[in-house]
C-alpha cells in the first residue's frame, strides 16, 4: 500500500461534508447481480424508488415528499394499505391525478397507534393463505376505486416477515391472477441471489436493494430511524447511500436500486434530502414501477441465471 492510502485508511476520507471511513467494501458479493443485470439489457445504474404508506402521518407527509422529489426529477411509486386509501382519500388522489402510481398493498391496516407510537399490525404469516389472497384481492379493489385505475404491481404488508418459498409463490400467483406485470416483496437476499428482476407466474419480480456495505440489509428509512418514535433519520442513511451510489456510478456498473422508505420517516429529514440530491447529481436514472418493468420486460432473458460472470470488481 502506497502512502496516500495508507493515509487514507488511518484518517478517513471527506465526503460531502462528512468524515467517513475510507475502507472501501467489496463488490464481490454483487458480482453475480451485475452479470445478471446486464442480461437483462441494463448499462447503468436505475433507481425505483417507492414509499410505503402505513400510517395517518404517512398522508400528511406524502404531497410534500413527492413536491421535493418532483424538483429533483425523481419519480415516486406509492404502496398504501386499503385502509388508509380509505381514510385518507384526497391526499393520495391528488398524488395520482399528478402522475404518481400505486401498487396494490394490501387492504387491512398495516399498522395501529398504541400509546406512544405507531406499531405494526397485519402480518400474513399469522394468517392462512386463504386470509392473506382475500386481503390482496380486496386492496386491487380498493385501491382500483379510490386511485381511478387499476395497480398493475404489489408489494405484501411487512413482506420481511413472508419470504419462505410458498409465501412469496402464493404473493406472485395471486398478482398474476390479477393481471399484474410486477411484484416488489423480496428482501435483497433475493437480488443478490436472481439478479435486479427475475420473471415467476408471468411477471416480474424487483427485489428491494441493499448497500455494498451491508448488501442483505434493506437500506430502508425504518432501519437507520435513530429515534423510532420521534422520527429521526440517521447520518448512515446518507452515508451508505452516497457509497453506494457512488461505488455503481464510478465504475458504471448497472444496477436497479430498488430503495423504499415511509414518507413520515423522511420528511425534512437532512439525511434523505441530501441522499436524494445527490443521486440526481449523480445521474441516476429514475423510473417508476411501471417504466422499469417495461425497460426489463424488453430483454430476453428475465431469469436471473447470467450467461457471463463478471469479474475485476473488488
Amino acid at each position: 500500500m502506497g502512502a496516500l492510502g495508507m493515509l487514507r485508511r488511518l484518517l478517513g476520507q471527506w465526503r460531502n461534508g462528512r468524515v467517513v471511513a475510507a475502507s472501501e467494501p467489496s463488490l464481490q458479493s454483487l458480482e453475480h447481480y451485475v452479470a445478471a443485470a446486464r442480461n437483462l439489457g441494463l448499462d447503468r445504474p436505475y433507481l425505483f424508488l417507492s414509499f410505503d404508506c402505513d400510517t395517518d402521518l404517512d398522508a400528511a407527509a406524502a404531497g410534500e415528499v413527492h413536491a421535493f422529489l418532483e424538483s429533483l426529477g425523481i419519480k415516486a411509486t406509492y404502496a398504501v394499505p386499503g385502509a388508509q386509501l380509505l381514510r385518507s382519500p384526497e391526499p393520495y388522489r391528488r398524488l395520482a391525478e399528478r402522475g404518481a402510481e400505486f401498487m396494490n398493498h394490501g387492504g387491512l391496516p398495516h399498522a395501529e397507534w398504541n400509546g406512544d407510537q405507531w406499531v405494526g399490525i397485519t402480518f400474513y404469516d399469522s394468517m392462512s393463505p386463504k386470509e392473506a389472497e382475500a386481503d390482496i384481492r380486496r386492496g386491487h379493489e380498493i385501491v382500483t376505486e379510490v386511485i381511478g385505475r387499476a395497480p398493475i404491481g404489489f408489494r405484501a404488508p411487512h413482506f420481511g416477515c413472508y419470504q419462505k418459498p410458498e409465501q412469496v409463490d402464493l404473493l406472485h400467483r395471486t398478482a398474476a391472477s390479477l393481471g399484474y406485470r410486477y411484484c416488489s416483496t423480496t428482501i435483497p437476499s433475493f437480488g443478490l441471489k436472481y439478479g435486479p428482476a427475475y420473471e415467476t407466474h408471468g411477471l416480474l419480480e424487483i427485489p428491494c436493494f441493499g448497500s455494498i456495505r451491508n448488501p442483505e440489509t434493506i437500506l430502508d428509512s425504518w432501519t437507520y430511524l435513530t429515534d423510532r418514535k420521534n422520527y429521526a433519520l440517521g447520518d448512515e442513511y446518507f452515508d451508505l447511500m452516497v457509497e453506494t451510489v457512488d461505488a455503481f456510478v464510478s465504475r458504471e456498473l448497472p444496477v436497479v436500486f430498488t430503495w423504499y422508505a415511509d414518507p413520515c420517516h423522511v420528511l425534512n429529514q437532512p439525511a434523505f434530502m441530501r441522499a436524494m440530491e445527490h443521486l440526481a447529481k449523480a445521474g441516476v436514472v429514475s423510473v417508476a414501477g411501471a417504466e422499469l418493468t417495461g425497460l426489463l420486460l424488453s430483454s430476453a432473458d428475465c431469469s436471473g441465471q447470467p450467461r457471463n460472470c463478471v469479474s475485476g470488481m473488488e
